[in-house]
């Protein structure tokens, strides 16, 4: 039986059947993440082998077992570890992006607060934050003294990445920038594929800049760089719209 739901993936005759296939994705997934979890199986499993085996409904499964993973305080990390685990456990195929996106979505609703500014992915604040982080910097500057003492970092994963690489690359390596940078700076995830981090001019150094590339990014396929900000707070807002835009195709 081949899964609409589930990108192609053949489901064959040992697995068709909910229970083995879910006795084999408790298997790869604890192997997966590497250490035990008996709190594994909750009905929303069930729920997600279910809609497998028959072919439809997965998405909203995908979004039941965010929201119970969430509840059982998994990060995002791991839950979507669990879902590579899944579709290991189907032939190793990569998960669609809507079930990556439905999956994630239930995560949000189960154990983040709707006031919450912060991107559940990469733990890194939204856009509009960045923008308000930057018209206080001006507003209590009374003048371009405070804006020019910073620089806006701006990370550029590589163009053309599928959504599954690229939802892992930007978990990882807002990851990696909330590591780097500890000392009050503001993080925002500027659409798709951008970071951006408003920082002391002195913390977005070229040496430091250099450092984190060739020790974090360049790994990933990622660029780096740092821009001065503009005297006026309207010019700075639109730096950040035209950063988070990507290069056109």
């Amino acid at each position: 039986m081949w899964g609409r739901d589930t990108g192609g993936c053949d489901v064959d005759g040992d697995l068709a059947t909910g229970r083995r296939l879910r006795d084999l994705w408790a298997r790869r997934s604890r192997e997966r993440r590497g250490e035990p979890h008996g709190d594994w199986w909750t009905p929303a499993v069930e729920a997600v082998c279910t809609a497998i085996v028959r072919g439809e409904g997965l998405p909203d499964a995908c979004e039941r077992l965010g929201q119970a993973r969430a509840r059982a305080d998994m990060s995002i990390g791991d839950t979507l570890t669990d879902l590579a685990a899944l579709f290991d456990a189907l032939g190793g195929a990569q998960p669609p992006f809507d079930l990556i996106t439905a999956l994630a979505s239930g995560w949000v609703d189960g154990g983040r607060s709707g006031d919450d500014c912060r991107d559940p992915l990469t733990g890194l604040a939204s856009a509009a934050y960045l923008r308000t982080r930057i018209s206080e910097l001006y507003r209590g500057a009374g003048g371009p003294a405070g804006p020019a003492e910073h620089r806006l970092v701006v990370v550029a994963l590589p163009e053309g990445l599928d959504p599954w690489r690229r939802t892992a690359r930007l978990i990882v390596l807002g990851h990696e920038l909330s590591r780097s940078f500890t000392e009050g700076e503001s993080l925002a995830l500027l659409g798709g594929s951008r970071m951006a981090v408003l920082t002391p001019a002195a913390a977005g150094s070229k040496e430091r800049l250099h450092r984190l590339h060739s020790e974090v990014f360049a790994e990933h396929g990622a660029r780096v760089w740092s821009l001065a900000l503009p005297p006026g707070c309207g010019e700075a807002l639109a730096l950040v719209d035209d950063v988070g835009r990507p290069p056109p195709l």
